[in-house]
């Protein structure tokens, strides 16, 4: 399939902004959005913030590519995957087609994500179902591949720039394996393949993988490893399986939402430091930055300092209706979540501040006739916030306004 500037599918006519419906979605973003979101969850701690400016406004700027990868931005590109075209790179502030790399894979773009990424420098992982490559991020020309027996997910993909190293983990059979590769060639330092069925992906704090999941008795565990070696350093006993959430590396602990709660686990042995209560029902996405966990659960979002449980602030929403609609993103001085709200009447990105949770702006996906689906959590840039929408768009919202 050929590229044109923008493929902006006709789902997308009935997208509305914060005061109606936008006329012209096809235009350039304000400035080139500045700083990187490299990785699902921004970072290897997956702490999801990140010091960049949430434009003013979230209106539409273009929309193009594919979400069939959660998106990833840097160098003022945003890379993704297509489900026709394959690896693309666009433009961050224009959606024009920097380059595109056929992948030796079939995509089906009525499933949800399954292929993830993450850059390390001047090249770009990209886990798919059987297969892992490494791409130079200026052309898109492949350094190496080679095989991954088994299934991934949108988050499967964890990068650590420090120490070159790509950690995948993904489901084979009734396994669930943990493999670390040097970036540089791909190959495999070590492997982990001892906790059965799928976790909630990774995360890296120091010298420590943590990684969830299900152990040979059935039980649910968190389990340490050293990240050079894979070796087992301690595991924790934590919540079912239906539980509990992705879990949250900062320095005070691991933090996973369990039930209604956050609970934190202490870095050196495992054992639990503080239990925070939350007032929203199940957590389902936490993001942590200078002692902050900001937490959506199931009928609500809530600000709490971490691990004392001061709550700084809280929103409440409708418990009947399936409020939250992926996981949350903050930025300096926002919090940006996929929700939905009984006044918008669809999905939304919606921006609230950071300070006090007040509703800054909305970018409704569809209208009364039809609504959009949110695919995966926003990602962040100075200036501008990318969502993967249905079916699999990539979308950037910038300070614009809706005549423009």
């Amino acid at each position: 399939m050929s590229w044109t500037r923008r493929r902006v599918l006709a789902s997308m006519a009935g997208v509305c902004g914060a005061s109606g419906c936008l006329a012209s979605p096809d235009r350039s973003l304000p400035t080139a959005p500045t700083s990187g979101w490299n990785q699902s969850r921004c970072d290897a701690q997956k702490t999801a913030t990140s010091d960049v400016t949430v434009p003013e406004r979230g209106n539409l700027a273009w929309g193009g590519g594919s979400g069939q990868m959660l998106s990833v931005v840097a160098d003022q590109t945003v890379y993704t995957v297509d489900d026709d075209d394959g690896l693309t790179a666009l433009n961050a502030q224009t959606g024009e087609h920097r380059w595109q790399t056929a992948l030796d894979h079939d995509l089906d773009d009525t499933e949800p994500v399954g292929v993830s990424g993450g850059i390390i420098n001047d090249q770009l992982l990209v886990a798919t179902r059987g297969r892992l490559y490494s791409f130079s991020t200026a052309d898109g020309s492949e350094r190496w591949q080679r095989k991954l027996p088994g299934h991934v997910s949108s988050i499967s993909t964890t990068v650590v720039p420090d120490r070159q190293i790509g950690l995948i983990d993904f489901t084979h059979g009734q396994k669930y394996y943990i493999i670390a590769v040097t970036a540089e060639s791909g190959e495999i330092k070590w492997r982990d393949s001892v906790l059965r069925g799928g976790g909630r992906g990774l995360a890296v704090f120091d010298d420590h993988v943590y990684v969830t999941g299900t152990s040979k008795t059935g039980e649910e565990v968190l389990r340490c490893l050293e990240i050079d070696t894979g070796e087992l350093i301690w595991q924790q006993g934590i919540a079912d399986t239906d539980r509990y959430s992705t879990h949250v590396c900062v320095t005070s602990g691991v933090l996973i939402g369990e039930g209604a709660d956050i609970s934190v686990y202490d870095h050196s042995d495992g054992k639990q430091r503080a239990s925070v209560e939350l007032p929203h029902g199940r957590v389902r996405s936490i993001a942590v930055d200078d002692g902050t966990a900001f937490v959506l659960s199931e009928s609500g979002l809530a600000a709490v300092s971490v691990p004392d449980g001061g709550r700084q602030w809280s929103l409440s929403r409708n418990p009947t209706r399936h409020f939250v609609r992926g996981p949350l993103a903050v930025g300096r001085e926002s919090v940006v979540a996929p929700v939905f709200m009984e006044s918008l009447g669809c999905p939304a990105v919606v921006a609230f501040e950071r300070i006090d949770g007040t509703r800054r702006w909305h970018y409704t996906l569809g209208d009364d006739f039809a609504c959009g689906t949110i695919w995966s959590q926003p990602v962040l840039a100075d200036g501008a916030v990318f969502i993967d929408t249905s079916p699999h768009t990539v979308t950037a919202l910038g300070d614009l306004s809706q005549q423009d």
